[in-house]
Protein backbone atom coordinates (compact mmCIF):
# COMPACT_ATOMS: atom_id res chain seq x y z
CA UNK A 1 0.00 0.00 0.00
CA UNK A 2 1.21 3.08 -1.03
CA UNK A 3 2.14 5.19 2.08
CA UNK A 4 3.45 8.67 0.50
CA UNK A 5 0.03 9.97 -0.40
CA UNK A 6 -0.09 13.45 0.96
CA UNK A 7 2.75 15.54 0.90
CA UNK A 8 4.19 18.92 2.14
CA UNK A 9 6.44 21.05 0.28
CA UNK A 10 8.10 24.18 2.57
CA UNK A 11 8.34 27.48 0.09
CA UNK A 12 10.80 30.44 1.17
CA UNK A 13 10.19 32.40 -1.61
CA UNK A 14 13.49 32.67 -3.03
CA UNK A 15 15.15 30.91 -6.22
CA UNK A 16 14.34 27.60 -4.42
CA UNK A 17 11.15 27.20 -5.04
CA UNK A 18 11.94 27.49 -8.64
CA UNK A 19 13.49 23.68 -8.08
CA UNK A 20 11.26 22.48 -5.22
CA UNK A 21 7.84 23.03 -7.42
CA UNK A 22 8.45 21.48 -10.16
CA UNK A 23 10.41 18.15 -8.33
CA UNK A 24 7.31 18.40 -6.36
CA UNK A 25 4.60 18.01 -9.32
CA UNK A 26 7.48 15.34 -10.90
CA UNK A 27 7.19 13.02 -7.59
CA UNK A 28 3.11 13.49 -7.45
CA UNK A 29 3.63 12.42 -11.12
CA UNK A 30 5.50 9.53 -10.53
CA UNK A 31 4.36 8.01 -7.79
CA UNK A 32 0.25 8.96 -7.81
CA UNK A 33 0.41 11.24 -4.67
CA UNK A 34 -3.20 12.16 -4.15
CA UNK A 35 -2.96 16.05 -2.27
CA UNK A 36 0.30 18.24 -1.73
CA UNK A 37 -0.36 21.22 0.31
CA UNK A 38 2.45 24.19 -0.98
CA UNK A 39 3.06 26.14 2.58
CA UNK A 40 5.04 29.36 3.28
CA UNK A 41 5.31 30.77 6.69
CA UNK A 42 5.83 34.54 7.11
CA UNK A 43 7.14 35.64 11.07
CA UNK A 44 4.60 38.50 10.41
CA UNK A 45 2.18 39.19 7.64
CA UNK A 46 1.28 42.81 8.60
CA UNK A 47 2.95 46.46 7.42
CA UNK A 48 3.34 49.60 9.85
CA UNK A 49 0.96 51.92 9.05
CA UNK A 50 2.76 54.51 8.21
CA UNK A 51 4.37 52.42 5.73
CA UNK A 52 0.95 52.25 3.68
CA UNK A 53 0.25 56.34 4.03
CA UNK A 54 -0.17 57.25 0.61
CA UNK A 55 -0.15 54.25 -1.44
CA UNK A 56 -2.65 52.83 -3.25
CA UNK A 57 -4.62 50.07 -0.98
CA UNK A 58 -3.52 46.41 -1.78
CA UNK A 59 -4.68 43.08 -1.36
CA UNK A 60 -3.55 41.54 1.93
CA UNK A 61 -0.32 40.04 2.44
CA UNK A 62 -1.13 36.50 2.26
CA UNK A 63 -3.70 36.72 -0.87
CA UNK A 64 -0.66 38.36 -2.85
CA UNK A 65 1.83 35.30 -1.84
CA UNK A 66 -1.05 32.90 -2.53
CA UNK A 67 -0.96 34.56 -6.07
CA UNK A 68 2.62 34.51 -6.76
CA UNK A 69 3.18 30.30 -5.51
CA UNK A 70 -0.19 29.22 -7.28
CA UNK A 71 1.49 30.94 -10.47
CA UNK A 72 4.46 28.90 -10.37
CA UNK A 73 2.52 25.75 -9.39
CA UNK A 74 -0.02 25.98 -11.88
CA UNK A 75 2.73 25.94 -14.45
CA UNK A 76 4.78 22.91 -13.26
CA UNK A 77 1.54 20.52 -12.96
CA UNK A 78 0.10 21.82 -16.06
CA UNK A 79 -1.09 18.48 -17.57
CA UNK A 80 -1.13 16.25 -14.48
CA UNK A 81 -4.14 14.76 -13.42
CA UNK A 82 -5.06 13.16 -9.93
CA UNK A 83 -3.23 15.05 -7.43
CA UNK A 84 -5.34 17.89 -5.55
CA UNK A 85 -3.17 21.09 -4.90
CA UNK A 86 -3.61 23.25 -2.06
CA UNK A 87 -1.53 26.38 -0.87
CA UNK A 88 -1.10 27.78 2.43
CA UNK A 89 0.64 31.03 3.59
CA UNK A 90 0.76 31.08 7.56
CA UNK A 91 1.99 33.09 9.95
CA UNK A 92 4.02 32.63 13.21
CA UNK A 93 7.36 30.63 13.75
CA UNK A 94 8.29 28.89 10.66
CA UNK A 95 9.49 25.14 13.04
CA UNK A 96 6.18 25.60 14.97
CA UNK A 97 4.05 25.92 12.06
CA UNK A 98 5.49 23.44 10.05
CA UNK A 99 5.54 21.03 12.52
CA UNK A 100 1.89 22.19 13.81
CA UNK A 101 0.21 22.07 9.35
CA UNK A 102 2.01 18.47 9.13
CA UNK A 103 0.17 17.05 11.95
CA UNK A 104 -2.92 18.68 11.32
CA UNK A 105 -2.94 17.72 7.35
CA UNK A 106 -1.47 14.15 7.90
CA UNK A 107 1.32 14.53 5.97
CA UNK A 108 3.46 11.04 5.14
CA UNK A 109 6.58 13.33 3.54
CA UNK A 110 7.85 16.65 3.82
CA UNK A 111 9.85 18.29 1.07
CA UNK A 112 12.42 21.25 1.75
CA UNK A 113 14.93 22.78 -0.24
CA UNK A 114 18.68 21.91 0.35
CA UNK A 115 20.90 25.09 -0.23
CA UNK A 116 24.40 25.26 -1.47
CA UNK A 117 25.06 28.85 -3.34
CA UNK A 118 21.54 30.15 -2.63
CA UNK A 119 20.83 32.23 0.38
CA UNK A 120 20.18 30.85 3.59
CA UNK A 121 21.36 29.04 6.03
CA UNK A 122 19.05 25.68 6.01
CA UNK A 123 18.73 26.20 9.82
CA UNK A 124 15.08 25.33 9.87
CA UNK A 125 15.45 22.28 7.59
CA UNK A 126 17.66 20.76 10.42
CA UNK A 127 15.28 21.87 13.05
CA UNK A 128 12.73 19.92 11.09
CA UNK A 129 14.95 16.63 10.99
CA UNK A 130 15.83 17.19 14.29
CA UNK A 131 12.18 17.15 15.51
CA UNK A 132 12.17 13.36 15.16
CA UNK A 133 7.98 13.76 13.95
CA UNK A 134 8.01 13.54 10.26
CA UNK A 135 9.65 12.06 7.27
CA UNK A 136 11.63 14.27 5.05
CA UNK A 137 12.54 14.37 1.61
CA UNK A 138 15.66 16.77 1.03
CA UNK A 139 15.91 18.12 -2.41
CA UNK A 140 19.07 20.26 -3.54
CA UNK A 141 19.21 23.56 -5.74
CA UNK A 142 19.07 23.27 -9.30
CA UNK A 143 18.40 19.80 -8.93
CA UNK A 144 17.05 17.56 -12.21
CA UNK A 145 14.41 15.07 -11.63
CA UNK A 146 14.76 11.40 -12.00
CA UNK A 147 14.00 8.22 -10.33
CA UNK A 148 16.15 5.75 -12.18
CA UNK A 149 18.57 4.44 -9.58
CA UNK A 150 17.95 4.80 -6.18
CA UNK A 151 20.38 3.75 -3.06
CA UNK A 152 19.27 2.65 0.28
CA UNK A 153 21.81 3.17 2.67
CA UNK A 154 20.98 -0.27 5.44
CA UNK A 155 22.40 -1.69 8.64
CA UNK A 156 19.86 -4.48 8.80
CA UNK A 157 18.16 -2.87 11.94
CA UNK A 158 14.47 -2.93 12.01
CA UNK A 159 14.33 1.10 11.17
CA UNK A 160 16.16 0.61 8.01
CA UNK A 161 13.86 -2.39 7.01
CA UNK A 162 10.76 -0.29 7.81
CA UNK A 163 12.31 1.95 5.59
CA UNK A 164 12.87 -0.54 2.73
CA UNK A 165 9.50 -1.37 3.31
CA UNK A 166 8.17 1.92 3.06
CA UNK A 167 10.69 2.73 0.03
CA UNK A 168 9.62 -0.31 -1.83
CA UNK A 169 5.92 0.21 -1.96
CA UNK A 170 5.76 4.08 -2.02
CA UNK A 171 8.68 4.79 -4.50
CA UNK A 172 10.11 1.60 -5.88
CA UNK A 173 6.96 -0.18 -7.56
CA UNK A 174 5.32 2.84 -8.62
CA UNK A 175 8.21 4.42 -10.56
CA UNK A 176 10.02 1.42 -11.71
CA UNK A 177 13.64 2.55 -10.33
CA UNK A 178 16.30 0.43 -10.06
CA UNK A 179 17.50 -0.03 -5.83
CA UNK A 180 20.86 0.01 -4.58
CA UNK A 181 21.14 -1.47 -0.85
CA UNK A 182 24.01 0.09 0.37
CA UNK A 183 25.79 -1.81 3.58
CA UNK A 184 28.72 0.35 5.02
CA UNK A 185 30.69 -2.29 7.20
CA UNK A 186 33.66 -1.83 9.28
CA UNK A 187 36.23 -4.49 10.33
CA UNK A 188 37.01 -4.32 14.15
CA UNK A 189 40.38 -4.02 15.34
CA UNK A 190 39.84 -6.87 17.74
CA UNK A 191 40.30 -9.48 14.96
CA UNK A 192 43.93 -9.72 15.83
CA UNK A 193 43.05 -11.31 18.76
CA UNK A 194 41.60 -14.61 17.08
CA UNK A 195 44.68 -15.35 15.38
CA UNK A 196 43.14 -14.33 11.91
CA UNK A 197 44.72 -11.85 9.40
CA UNK A 198 42.62 -8.20 8.23
CA UNK A 199 41.87 -10.24 4.75
CA UNK A 200 40.09 -13.02 6.31
CA UNK A 201 37.86 -11.28 8.63
CA UNK A 202 37.33 -8.80 5.74
CA UNK A 203 35.92 -11.42 3.97
CA UNK A 204 33.59 -12.58 7.27
CA UNK A 205 32.73 -9.21 7.56
CA UNK A 206 31.23 -9.10 4.12
CA UNK A 207 29.69 -13.16 4.45
CA UNK A 208 27.64 -11.80 7.84
CA UNK A 209 26.67 -8.68 5.52
CA UNK A 210 25.41 -11.31 2.96
CA UNK A 211 23.56 -13.46 5.22
CA UNK A 212 21.43 -10.77 6.49
CA UNK A 213 21.05 -9.50 2.75
CA UNK A 214 19.29 -12.95 1.83
CA UNK A 215 17.23 -13.13 4.97
CA UNK A 216 16.47 -9.55 4.07
CA UNK A 217 15.10 -10.94 0.15
CA UNK A 218 12.72 -13.95 2.10
CA UNK A 219 11.58 -10.70 3.80
CA UNK A 220 11.06 -8.69 0.92
CA UNK A 221 10.91 -11.30 -2.02
CA UNK A 222 10.94 -8.40 -4.41
CA UNK A 223 14.23 -7.80 -4.17
CA UNK A 224 15.76 -10.19 -5.90
CA UNK A 225 14.96 -9.00 -9.32
CA UNK A 226 15.40 -4.98 -8.60
CA UNK A 227 17.56 -4.46 -6.59
CA UNK A 228 21.90 -5.48 -5.70
CA UNK A 229 23.72 -5.26 -2.86
CA UNK A 230 26.61 -3.14 -2.59
CA UNK A 231 29.18 -3.74 0.01
CA UNK A 232 31.86 -1.01 1.34
CA UNK A 233 33.95 -1.40 4.26
CA UNK A 234 34.95 1.65 6.37
CA UNK A 235 38.65 2.08 7.29
CA UNK A 236 38.98 3.60 10.57
CA UNK A 237 40.08 6.98 8.94
CA UNK A 238 36.46 7.57 6.94
CA UNK A 239 33.75 9.17 7.94
CA UNK A 240 30.37 7.18 6.97
CA UNK A 241 28.63 10.03 6.49
CA UNK A 242 31.47 10.91 3.29
CA UNK A 243 31.32 6.93 2.47
CA UNK A 244 27.74 6.84 2.28
CA UNK A 245 27.44 9.81 0.07
CA UNK A 246 30.70 8.99 -2.06
CA UNK A 247 29.13 5.84 -2.66
CA UNK A 248 25.64 7.19 -3.53
CA UNK A 249 27.12 9.21 -6.25
CA UNK A 250 29.52 6.38 -7.69
CA UNK A 251 26.51 4.35 -8.60
CA UNK A 252 24.41 7.48 -10.36
CA UNK A 253 22.05 7.63 -7.37
CA UNK A 254 18.73 9.91 -8.47
CA UNK A 255 17.68 9.36 -4.53
CA UNK A 256 19.71 8.77 -1.31
CA UNK A 257 17.20 6.55 1.38
CA UNK A 258 17.89 6.49 5.40
CA UNK A 259 16.05 5.22 7.85
CA UNK A 260 16.36 7.58 11.08
CA UNK A 261 15.79 6.30 14.74
CA UNK A 262 13.28 8.87 16.27
CA UNK A 263 15.07 10.19 19.22
CA UNK A 264 14.09 10.57 22.91
CA UNK A 265 14.20 13.76 25.04
CA UNK A 266 17.56 13.31 26.26
CA UNK A 267 18.96 12.50 22.58
CA UNK A 268 17.60 15.14 21.05
CA UNK A 269 20.39 18.14 21.49
CA UNK A 270 23.19 15.00 20.39
CA UNK A 271 24.33 15.76 17.19
CA UNK A 272 26.26 12.99 14.92
CA UNK A 273 23.77 10.49 14.20
CA UNK A 274 24.42 8.71 10.48
CA UNK A 275 21.90 10.76 9.41
CA UNK A 276 23.17 14.35 10.10
CA UNK A 277 26.86 13.06 8.76
CA UNK A 278 24.91 12.47 5.52
CA UNK A 279 23.08 15.62 5.70
CA UNK A 280 26.48 17.14 6.57
CA UNK A 281 27.93 15.31 2.44
CA UNK A 282 25.36 15.46 0.50
CA UNK A 283 24.60 18.80 -1.56
CA UNK A 284 24.12 17.37 -4.59
CA UNK A 285 21.18 13.97 -4.47
CA UNK A 286 17.65 14.29 -3.25
CA UNK A 287 17.83 12.44 0.63
CA UNK A 288 14.82 10.89 1.67
CA UNK A 289 14.82 10.61 5.89
CA UNK A 290 11.89 8.17 6.31
CA UNK A 291 10.67 7.84 10.12
CA UNK A 292 8.47 5.74 12.02
CA UNK A 293 5.18 7.19 11.85
CA UNK A 294 3.27 8.51 15.26
CA UNK A 295 6.64 8.52 17.48
CA UNK A 296 6.96 11.21 19.77
CA UNK A 297 9.67 12.19 21.80
CA UNK A 298 7.96 13.66 24.47
CA UNK A 299 10.52 16.91 25.49
CA UNK A 300 10.39 18.40 22.07
CA UNK A 301 6.47 18.34 22.27
CA UNK A 302 6.98 20.33 25.29
CA UNK A 303 8.78 23.03 23.76
CA UNK A 304 6.91 23.35 21.17
CA UNK A 305 3.94 23.70 23.43
CA UNK A 306 1.93 27.19 23.52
Amino acid sequence: MNTLNRLMVGLDLTEMDDTLIPYAAFICRQLGVSKVYFIHVEKSLELPEELLQGLEPVAPADEIMKRRINEKVQHAFQGSTGTEVEILVKEGKPLKELLHWSQIKQIDLMLVGRKLRLHGSGVLAHKLLRSGRISILFVPEMFAPGLRRIVISTDFSDYSNLALERLLESVVKPSGAELVCLHVYEVPTGYRTLGMSYEAFDERMRGFAEEKYEKLVLQFPELREIATLRLVRQEHDAGIGELIVLEAKRVGADMLVIGAKGMTAAAFFVLGSVTEKVLRHDMDIPLTVFRQKDEEIGFLDALLAP
